[in-house]
């Protein structure tokens, strides 16, 4: 099982930058489904990766960290 923290920054990296391309779609006044739709992968594709590695870094940094889980 992977662990919870890894889901979670993953997933609220995910909804970070899908927030950000419908925001920025919104106010150029864009509002077809396609445009939501490429939200939605560009926040998978950019989001996962970078919670991902906001993960490692945030176990590499922590000195209380257990290693064999880092």
């Amino acid at each position: 099982m992977k662990s919870p923290l890894r889901l979670l920054i993953a997933a609220l990296s995910a909804l970070v930058v899908t927030g950000v391309v419908v925001i920025v779609a919104l106010s150029l006044g864009v509002v077809e489904w396609q445009d939501f739709a490429m939200a939605v992968i560009v926040g998978l594709v950019l989001g996962i990766p970078a919670g991902l590695w906001t993960e490692r870094r945030i176990k590499r940094n922590d000195p209380f960290w257990p290693p064999r889980q880092a």
